[in-house]
């Protein structure tokens, strides 16, 4: 890979980075537990993004944690801390795959900045 386009998917994966990490807290474990009494359409978008992390489908993992994230205000501390944690360590995985060669994980980062420029 030539420096150029080196430059543009180290640039893509640190935006990526900020953009699954959310607003910056520190959290520190995921507590899937924690999610057990959330509202349902917020536990369903847990357990959406539980599945596809789980699966390695880095696209829909992210939506999924993103819309946990943005509702903020209607989570536990530990919720929030639970999705952010998981949403980082989501981003890291995809930011390693990706730099590593992985097609799927280039592929999410491609559709994740698509998504993110809209």
């Amino acid at each position: 890979m030539n420096s150029k386009k080196y430059l543009n998917w180290a640039s893509i994966l640190l935006i990526v980075g900020f953009f699954l990490a959310g607003c910056g807290k520190s959290g520190g474990k995921v507590d899937a537990q924690a999610f057990e009494k959330a509202p349902p359409e917020i536990k369903a978008d847990w357990d959406a993004g539980v599945a596809a992390d789980k699966a390695n489908d880095y696209f829909n993992a992210s939506i999924a944690y993103n819309k946990v994230i943005r509702q903020e205000t209607k989570l536990t501390p530990k919720q929030f801390d639970s999705v952010l944690t998981a949403s980082r360590d989501l981003s890291q995985r995809l930011t390693t795959a990706a730099a590593n060669g992985d097609a799927a994980a280039k592929a999410a980062l491609a559709k994740l900045m698509a998504a993110q420029s809209r």
